[in-house]
Protein backbone atom coordinates (compact mmCIF):
# COMPACT_ATOMS: atom_id res chain seq x y z
CA UNK A 1 0.00 0.00 0.00
CA UNK A 2 1.17 3.57 -0.59
CA UNK A 3 1.95 5.85 2.34
CA UNK A 4 -1.01 7.22 4.25
CA UNK A 5 -0.59 10.76 2.95
CA UNK A 6 -0.98 9.48 -0.63
CA UNK A 7 -4.12 7.46 -0.07
CA UNK A 8 -6.98 8.62 -2.27
CA UNK A 9 -10.55 7.39 -2.40
CA UNK A 10 -13.10 8.10 -5.10
CA UNK A 11 -16.83 7.70 -4.57
CA UNK A 12 -18.91 7.61 -7.73
CA UNK A 13 -22.06 9.74 -7.99
CA UNK A 14 -24.99 9.11 -10.30
CA UNK A 15 -28.59 10.30 -10.35
CA UNK A 16 -30.62 8.55 -7.66
CA UNK A 17 -27.69 7.55 -5.43
CA UNK A 18 -28.36 6.93 -1.76
CA UNK A 19 -26.97 9.81 0.31
CA UNK A 20 -26.04 7.64 3.32
CA UNK A 21 -24.14 5.27 1.03
CA UNK A 22 -22.01 8.25 0.04
CA UNK A 23 -21.82 10.47 3.10
CA UNK A 24 -21.37 7.75 5.73
CA UNK A 25 -18.18 6.43 4.10
CA UNK A 26 -17.14 9.97 3.11
CA UNK A 27 -17.18 11.06 6.75
CA UNK A 28 -15.28 7.95 7.82
CA UNK A 29 -12.59 8.60 5.21
CA UNK A 30 -12.50 12.24 6.33
CA UNK A 31 -11.69 11.30 9.92
CA UNK A 32 -9.10 8.86 8.57
CA UNK A 33 -7.30 11.72 6.82
CA UNK A 34 -7.68 10.27 3.34
CA UNK A 35 -7.87 12.41 0.20
CA UNK A 36 -11.46 12.18 -0.97
CA UNK A 37 -13.06 12.73 -4.37
CA UNK A 38 -16.71 12.63 -5.31
CA UNK A 39 -16.65 11.68 -8.97
CA UNK A 40 -19.35 12.04 -11.63
CA UNK A 41 -19.73 12.31 -15.38
CA UNK A 42 -19.79 16.13 -15.18
CA UNK A 43 -19.30 18.76 -12.49
CA UNK A 44 -23.03 19.50 -12.37
CA UNK A 45 -24.72 18.75 -9.03
CA UNK A 46 -25.98 15.17 -8.77
CA UNK A 47 -29.23 14.52 -6.92
CA UNK A 48 -29.81 11.60 -4.59
CA UNK A 49 -33.11 9.75 -4.44
CA UNK A 50 -33.93 11.68 -1.27
CA UNK A 51 -33.51 14.97 -3.12
CA UNK A 52 -30.07 15.87 -1.77
CA UNK A 53 -27.88 17.52 -4.42
CA UNK A 54 -24.11 17.14 -4.19
CA UNK A 55 -21.52 18.81 -6.37
CA UNK A 56 -18.76 16.48 -7.54
CA UNK A 57 -15.10 17.34 -7.01
CA UNK A 58 -13.98 15.92 -10.31
CA UNK A 59 -15.23 14.17 -13.44
CA UNK A 60 -14.68 10.74 -14.88
CA UNK A 61 -12.21 12.29 -17.35
CA UNK A 62 -10.23 14.39 -14.85
CA UNK A 63 -10.27 12.15 -11.76
CA UNK A 64 -6.78 11.46 -10.40
CA UNK A 65 -5.50 7.97 -9.71
CA UNK A 66 -7.44 6.27 -6.92
CA UNK A 67 -6.24 3.86 -4.27
CA UNK A 68 -9.81 3.01 -3.25
CA UNK A 69 -12.68 3.02 -5.75
CA UNK A 70 -16.14 2.94 -4.20
CA UNK A 71 -19.58 2.70 -5.78
CA UNK A 72 -22.62 3.57 -3.67
CA UNK A 73 -26.04 2.08 -4.11
CA UNK A 74 -29.20 3.98 -4.79
CA UNK A 75 -32.81 3.86 -5.83
CA UNK A 76 -31.90 3.62 -9.52
CA UNK A 77 -28.81 1.45 -10.09
CA UNK A 78 -30.76 -0.60 -12.60
CA UNK A 79 -31.54 2.61 -14.51
CA UNK A 80 -27.79 3.27 -14.69
CA UNK A 81 -27.25 -0.19 -16.18
CA UNK A 82 -30.05 0.29 -18.70
CA UNK A 83 -28.33 3.39 -20.10
CA UNK A 84 -25.99 1.08 -21.97
CA UNK A 85 -23.48 -1.73 -21.84
CA UNK A 86 -19.75 -1.26 -21.32
CA UNK A 87 -18.46 0.82 -24.18
CA UNK A 88 -21.54 3.05 -24.19
CA UNK A 89 -22.17 3.58 -20.49
CA UNK A 90 -20.08 6.35 -18.84
CA UNK A 91 -20.42 4.99 -15.30
CA UNK A 92 -19.49 1.42 -16.19
CA UNK A 93 -16.69 2.60 -18.49
CA UNK A 94 -15.20 4.69 -15.68
CA UNK A 95 -15.27 1.71 -13.32
CA UNK A 96 -13.67 -0.56 -15.90
CA UNK A 97 -10.96 1.99 -16.64
CA UNK A 98 -10.06 2.73 -13.02
CA UNK A 99 -10.43 -0.64 -11.31
CA UNK A 100 -7.12 -2.15 -12.53
CA UNK A 101 -5.07 0.58 -10.83
CA UNK A 102 -7.06 0.68 -7.58
CA UNK A 103 -5.82 -1.24 -4.56
CA UNK A 104 -9.40 -1.85 -3.44
CA UNK A 105 -12.59 -1.90 -5.53
CA UNK A 106 -15.60 -1.52 -3.27
CA UNK A 107 -19.34 -1.03 -3.20
CA UNK A 108 -22.05 -0.15 -0.75
CA UNK A 109 -25.50 -1.71 -1.05
CA UNK A 110 -26.75 -1.99 -4.65
CA UNK A 111 -23.57 -0.41 -5.92
CA UNK A 112 -22.53 -4.05 -6.32
CA UNK A 113 -24.89 -4.27 -9.30
CA UNK A 114 -22.85 -1.62 -11.10
CA UNK A 115 -19.58 -3.39 -10.32
CA UNK A 116 -21.16 -6.59 -11.60
CA UNK A 117 -22.47 -4.85 -14.72
CA UNK A 118 -18.93 -3.69 -15.39
CA UNK A 119 -17.71 -7.28 -15.06
CA UNK A 120 -15.67 -6.40 -11.99
CA UNK A 121 -17.22 -9.00 -9.68
CA UNK A 122 -16.98 -11.97 -12.04
CA UNK A 123 -15.89 -14.97 -9.98
CA UNK A 124 -15.71 -13.02 -6.71
CA UNK A 125 -17.66 -13.54 -3.49
CA UNK A 126 -19.97 -10.59 -2.93
CA UNK A 127 -23.03 -9.25 -1.18
CA UNK A 128 -25.51 -6.43 -1.61
CA UNK A 129 -28.76 -5.20 -0.08
CA UNK A 130 -30.78 -8.27 0.95
CA UNK A 131 -33.67 -7.32 -1.34
CA UNK A 132 -31.43 -7.29 -4.43
CA UNK A 133 -29.42 -10.47 -3.96
CA UNK A 134 -31.39 -12.29 -6.64
CA UNK A 135 -30.59 -9.48 -9.07
CA UNK A 136 -26.88 -9.82 -8.28
CA UNK A 137 -27.14 -13.59 -8.78
CA UNK A 138 -27.95 -12.97 -12.46
CA UNK A 139 -24.26 -12.15 -12.91
CA UNK A 140 -21.34 -14.62 -12.65
CA UNK A 141 -20.85 -13.60 -9.01
CA UNK A 142 -20.65 -15.83 -5.92
CA UNK A 143 -23.36 -14.14 -3.88
CA UNK A 144 -23.23 -15.07 -0.19
CA UNK A 145 -26.38 -16.52 1.33
CA UNK A 146 -26.08 -14.82 4.71
CA UNK A 147 -26.41 -11.24 5.89
CA UNK A 148 -22.83 -10.32 6.73
CA UNK A 149 -22.24 -6.57 6.73
CA UNK A 150 -19.41 -6.80 4.21
CA UNK A 151 -17.43 -9.33 2.23
CA UNK A 152 -13.79 -9.17 1.13
CA UNK A 153 -12.83 -11.29 -1.86
CA UNK A 154 -9.26 -10.61 -2.97
CA UNK A 155 -9.27 -6.82 -3.50
CA UNK A 156 -13.04 -6.60 -3.95
CA UNK A 157 -15.08 -5.47 -0.95
CA UNK A 158 -18.87 -5.31 -1.12
CA UNK A 159 -21.30 -4.43 1.63
CA UNK A 160 -24.88 -5.08 2.58
CA UNK A 161 -27.50 -2.35 2.40
CA UNK A 162 -27.20 1.36 3.12
CA UNK A 163 -26.20 1.53 6.81
CA UNK A 164 -23.56 -1.14 6.21
CA UNK A 165 -21.58 1.55 4.40
CA UNK A 166 -20.36 2.73 7.80
CA UNK A 167 -19.13 -0.74 8.73
CA UNK A 168 -17.41 -1.37 5.43
CA UNK A 169 -15.75 2.05 5.33
CA UNK A 170 -14.23 1.49 8.78
CA UNK A 171 -13.07 -1.94 7.66
CA UNK A 172 -11.47 -0.37 4.58
CA UNK A 173 -9.67 2.17 6.77
CA UNK A 174 -8.37 -0.66 8.95
CA UNK A 175 -6.92 -2.36 5.88
CA UNK A 176 -5.22 0.64 4.34
CA UNK A 177 -4.27 2.68 7.41
CA UNK A 178 -4.33 0.23 10.28
CA UNK A 179 -6.58 -0.83 13.11
CA UNK A 180 -5.78 2.12 15.37
CA UNK A 181 -6.81 4.69 12.76
CA UNK A 182 -10.06 2.83 12.12
CA UNK A 183 -10.80 2.69 15.84
CA UNK A 184 -10.11 6.41 16.13
CA UNK A 185 -12.66 7.00 13.34
CA UNK A 186 -15.23 4.92 15.19
CA UNK A 187 -14.63 6.84 18.39
CA UNK A 188 -14.78 10.21 16.64
CA UNK A 189 -18.10 9.31 15.05
CA UNK A 190 -19.40 7.73 18.28
CA UNK A 191 -20.43 4.75 16.18
CA UNK A 192 -21.95 2.42 18.76
CA UNK A 193 -25.16 1.07 17.17
CA UNK A 194 -27.95 0.22 19.60
CA UNK A 195 -31.06 0.06 17.40
CA UNK A 196 -34.45 0.30 19.08
CA UNK A 197 -35.70 -2.59 16.95
CA UNK A 198 -34.18 -5.77 15.56
CA UNK A 199 -35.56 -6.15 12.05
CA UNK A 200 -32.64 -4.95 9.96
CA UNK A 201 -32.21 -8.26 8.09
CA UNK A 202 -34.84 -10.76 6.93
CA UNK A 203 -33.71 -13.22 9.61
CA UNK A 204 -33.50 -10.68 12.43
CA UNK A 205 -35.40 -11.55 15.61
CA UNK A 206 -38.29 -9.09 15.32
CA UNK A 207 -39.13 -9.99 11.71
CA UNK A 208 -41.18 -12.83 13.15
CA UNK A 209 -43.61 -10.21 14.51
CA UNK A 210 -44.46 -9.24 10.94
CA UNK A 211 -42.89 -11.70 8.49
CA UNK A 212 -44.78 -10.17 5.60
CA UNK A 213 -42.71 -7.00 5.73
CA UNK A 214 -39.89 -8.64 3.75
CA UNK A 215 -42.03 -9.25 0.69
CA UNK A 216 -43.80 -5.93 1.21
CA UNK A 217 -40.49 -4.10 0.93
CA UNK A 218 -39.47 -6.00 -2.19
CA UNK A 219 -42.86 -5.27 -3.73
CA UNK A 220 -42.63 -1.58 -2.83
CA UNK A 221 -39.28 -1.40 -4.61
CA UNK A 222 -40.56 -3.49 -7.53
CA UNK A 223 -37.57 -5.81 -7.23
CA UNK A 224 -39.21 -8.42 -9.46
CA UNK A 225 -39.32 -5.93 -12.34
CA UNK A 226 -35.73 -4.88 -11.66
CA UNK A 227 -34.67 -8.52 -11.84
CA UNK A 228 -36.46 -8.92 -15.17
CA UNK A 229 -34.92 -5.74 -16.59
CA UNK A 230 -31.40 -6.73 -15.59
CA UNK A 231 -31.86 -10.23 -17.02
CA UNK A 232 -32.91 -8.68 -20.33
CA UNK A 233 -29.98 -6.24 -20.22
CA UNK A 234 -27.55 -9.12 -19.74
CA UNK A 235 -29.05 -11.02 -22.67
CA UNK A 236 -28.82 -7.96 -24.88
CA UNK A 237 -25.12 -7.62 -24.10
Amino acid sequence: MPKAKALTVGIVLYDGFDSLDVLGPFQTFTFAGMTRFLVAETLAPVTSFEGVSIKPHTTFDTCPKLDVLMVPGGATPVDVLLKGHPGSNPVLDFLIARAPDAHLVCSVCTGALLLAGAGLLNGYDATTHWAYKDVLRLFPVKVVNDYRRYIKSDNRITSAGISAGLDVSMYIVSLVLGLDVARQCQLAMQYNPQPPFHCGDPDDSEIRDNPGMVEERKKAWDVADATKQVAEWICQG
